[in-house]
């Protein structure tokens, strides 16, 4: 009875020291919605433990209980509602090897404080239970009790050195409390029953062995944290870079989001779309396309194909000027990273792919919800001086000629149109601004609304040449007109397509943008300025309405307007008819040929069948070398020239197989007080020929008659009769966990 109460007892201590390195987790997430579902899966598993240990079932059997508990905890407490009654359904390990995979991406690229979701919860319970029951294991089987305490100081560091401070005092005072308390009953409970099991020598020596290993561990702790960052290249690359490792998608091809803007306006209603932490607002930028295609009427898309125009992740330089943003991904429906322009650098999406014309970011994962991120951006000036404006005039670079281009067939009147509105301009910068007060001047008559065609084929030929006409639309048609002109007038530009700052929550200190902020703009690149952003949209509190965004301004008056025009443009008379369906285009982007697969990989079943094949072959390998070894060494024990030695190797020999069937070797007793307690643990067959080697052995131990061979044959027939009583009561099961049991061969 004192026996059971002081292990229940042990076992509260470990089970309060793993639920205080749990509470540590308090610094990595920013919720405690962790905590209920994290520390019930600790407790349950030192509980089956104690149950285990209890009903005196092996260490096999305990692991089997653990796992068992483990999958049943995982069913019924984190996915129940994909069972049917409470039976585990298709749907139920489809979520939670959905929610383990998040999980493990979350681990790569969350910031802390990272959220606390599903995935990271998931993957919470798995580490905390694998922690609880190793600890349970070299508390309880393998009597390590400075050991014990490792697998919780190793959450402890990991979470303190990553986290955040706060809590930091609270749970650091807890844990060492827990520590300590686990450390002094644990060692109470040990010396009680060493008392009848071990000899004080055994006892001490391996307390002495497991303090120096603590103190080894403890300097290693204390090395790495505090003189690791201090040795050169430690801010170097990892020699081994893990966080590629998970399903990522290395390509995307997608609808280009400019024909996403009006179907979100109008199927979706108003949904967050995600939060931005910025000391300011700014437009947040998905894309930029800058392909005007032909086929099919004309739409803008966008095109990268691999290395030269695809690159992993932004890792520029970044100083004080260069704007910060934190962004949370809540509603996203495609794999758009949003950020102020210019990027910069990029920490928490997982190396994005980054087109590199136009700074345009795509994430690795095939879903971005709850994906937090920091972009730091840098920033074009608000105003140009007038030697700036004047240098906008300077001869394009060959690079950017291609900004230009407009299909053969780009209805005339448009052209014309262009040209005419800009011809007064005398550099790039006043013919851009020219166009963009052709669509914000009153006169002009241009009207924001979505009673239009909201679809792809607003950004159609067509369409602007009947834009032009009704000077009605929304942000797709005054975008799509805007560059098609500037590039009818000679200017390089491209669609950009994003969201607008959002609403200021003054309580969080974010900005929390909708999907009715989606909206698109021009962009064009000047001289010595490079790609600038201009806002054709008149202001309006619509949907995809410019809501009053900053416009770039010079010192001198603004650029002449275009004067009015009384008469429609070009001779295509407006219609209300929608046009002709056609196909739609794509945005195709794909990773530099260099780096497929080099982050990442993609479930194959052929592979899966390798590894567990080189798995099991690896398991049945190390089965077959322990059974090898057990029977190498029973002959070497049986044919020693020597029959005192021989008889000394049977009487080890029955040992080991008495050990391997739970029963301790007891030095403190001799050969024959051990015989006659130990019939009553094993089957009664094994009783006599027990009995008989225990005096064989006693003789020739401590006998003055030195035993012939004859003896020793004999002694080994009896060690055969134990062993074979011992295997006759034992299941199949029970007899090749003997078979596999190490502890023999360790001593």
């Amino acid at each position: 009875m004192a026996s059971r109460t002081s292990s229940a007892l042990a076992t509260l201590a470990l089970a309060a020291l793993s639920t205080a390195a749990v509470l540590t987790l308090g610094r990595v997430f920013a919720s405690g919605r962790f905590v209920l579902p994290v520390v019930g899966a600790v407790l349950l598993a030192h509980l089956l433990g104690f149950v285990a240990r209890t009903r005196g079932w092996s260490l096999i059997d305990a692991l089997s209980l653990s796992m068992s508990g483990l999958a049943v905890y995982l069913i019924w407490f984190q996915a129940p509602h994909t069972t049917l009654y409470g039976i585990p359904t298709a749907d139920t390990f489809r979520v939670l090897a959905d929610r383990l995979g998040d999980g493990m991406h979350e681990l790569r690229t969350a910031i802390v404080p990272a959220p606390a979701t599903n995935g990271a919860i998931v993957l919470s319970v798995l580490v905390v239970w694998v922690m609880a029951v190793t600890a349970d294991a070299l508390a309880f089987w393998r009597r390590a009790t400075i050991g014990a305490v490792a697998p919780a100081l190793a959450l402890f560091v990991w979470a303190s050195t990553l986290g955040t401070n706060s809590l930091a005092t609270r749970t650091t005072a807890g844990f060492l409390i827990a520590a300590l308390l686990f450390l002094l009953v644990q060692h109470q409970s040990l010396v009680g029953r060493g008392r009848a099991s071990f000899s004080g020598r055994r006892v001490r020596a391996g307390t002495t062995v497991m303090t120096l290993g603590a103190l080894a561990g403890a300097v290693a702790v204390v090395g790495g944290l505090v003189i690791g960052p201090a040795l050169p290249g430690a801010d170097a690359d990892p020699l081994i870079d893990v966080r590629g490792l998970g399903p990522n998608d290395r390509s995307y091809r997608v609808e280009p989001p400019l024909a996403r803007i009006g179907e979100d306006f109008v199927g979706r209603g108003r949904v967050e779309v995600f939060t931005v932490r910025s000391p300011r607002e700014d437009y947040w930028r998905v894309a930029a396309l800058d392909r005007y295609e032909s086929t099919n009427g004309g739409q803008w898309t966008l095109a990268a194909q691999g290395n030269g125009e695809v690159q992993d992740g932004l890792h520029a330089p970044v100083d004080s000027t260069m704007l910060r943003q934190e962004f949370h991904i809540t509603g996203l429906a495609d794999r758009w990273l949003p950020a102020a322009y210019e990027p910069m650098e990029l920490e928490g999406g997982d190396d994005p792919l980054v087109v590199k014309a136009s700074s345009t970011l795509v994430s690795n994962r095939s879903d971005v919800t709850d994906l937090t991120y920091t972009v730091s951006s840098r920033q074009p000036p608000e105003t140009l001086t007038t030697p700036q404006v004047d240098a906008t005039n300077a001869p394009l670079p060959p690079e950017m000629r291609g900004y230009t281009k407009l299909p053969v067939d780009f209805p005339n009147d448009v052209r014309d149109t262009a040209l005419a509105i800009t011809a007064g301009a005398t550099n790039a910068y006043d013919r851009a601004r020219a166009l963009e007060q052709f669509f914000l001047d009153p006169a002009q008559g241009f009207h924001y609304s979505l009673d239009v065609d909201l679809g792809p084929d607003a950004q159609s030929q067509n369409a602007i040449s009947q834009f032009l006409q009704s000077r009605t639309g929304f942000c797709v048609q005054f975008a799509s007109s805007f560059t098609a002109m500037a590039r009818a007038a000679g200017l390089p530009a491209r669609v950009a397509v994003g969201y607008t700052p959002g609403r200021y929550d003054s309580i969080s200190g974010i900005y929390r943008v909708t999907s009715e902020d989606a909206h698109a703009w021009g962009e064009v690149w000047l001289a010595g300025v490079g790609w600038t952003r201009f806002e054709p949209t008149p202001d309006s509190d619509l949907p995809g309405g410019s809501r009053g965004g900053a416009r770039l301004t010079t010192p001198s008056a603004p650029a002449t307007p275009a004067p009015a025009t009384s008469t429609p443009v070009g001779s295509v008379p407006p219609t209300s008819a929608a046009p002709a369906p056609r196909g739609t285009a794509q945005v195709d982007i794909d990773a530099p040929a260099a780096d497929r697969g080099r982050r990442g990989f993609t479930f194959d079943w052929k592979i899966a069948m390798a590894l567990l094949a080189g798995a099991m072959a690896g398991a049945a390998g190390v089965a077959v070398a322990i059974v090898l070894a057990k029977r190498r060494r029973r002959r070497r024990r049986r044919d020693d020239p020597d029959p005192a030695a021989a008889i000394t190797g049977a009487w080890e020999e029955v040992l080991d197989r008495l050990g391997e069937a739970g029963v301790e070797r007891q030095p403190a007793r001799t050969p024959l007080e051990l015989a006659e307690l130990v019939p009553g643990r094993v089957p009664d067959a094994a009783g006599p020929p027990l009995r008989h080697l225990a005096e064989r052995y006693s003789a020739a131990r401590y006998g003055s008659v030195t035993p012939d061979a004859e003896v020793a044959r004999q002694a080994w027939r009896d060690a055969s009769s134990v062993s074979s009583a011992l295997r006759a009561s034992a299941s199949v099961r029970e007899r090749w966990r003997r078979r596999l049991d190490l502890t023999p061969l360790r001593r």
